[in-house]
């Protein structure tokens, strides 16, 4: 059970890093963050990047709680580790019929299971019989 831990430690502390740069990418360079995507900018775009920007921010913030307070074996932080996953697996759908990009709702699926998954077995290691 240390090692399921210990990955989701690891795995909170990447999502809640990939999670602030890629929002303060968006903010500070919504070209480039288009770009980065194959997408082209448009006028007006800036704003909605700017939002999107903002919200992944503080999922990362959110996925930061999960991360110190499942450090201090506080359940609220696991809740908000199922939680972030949970909001990433959703992202997935919303990817793939409003962008068309399959290659990142696949990878929006695979970091949300990911997330998920040790969260979960973490939870029912914690419940008691």
């Amino acid at each position: 059970m240390k090692l399921i831990r210990g990955a989701l430690f690891v795995l909170l502390g990447l999502t809640c890093l990939l999670q602030c740069v890629e929002g303060v990418a968006s903010i500070a360079d919504p070209g480039g963050m288009m770009a980065g995507l194959n997408l082209a900018l448009a006028p007006g775009v800036e704003v909605p990047l700017t939002f999107l920007g903002l919200a992944m921010i503080v999922r990362g913030a959110v996925t930061g709680i999960a991360l110190w307070w499942t450090i201090q074996g506080r359940a609220e932080g696991l809740f908000l580790a199922r939680f972030t996953a949970v909001t990433i697996l959703l992202s997935a759908p919303v990817v793939y019929f409003k962008l068309h990009r399959p290659e990142f709702a696949i990878g929006d699926l695979v970091q949300g299971g990911l997330l998920l998954v040790p969260a979960l077995l973490v939870s029912q290691q914690r419940r008691p019989d």
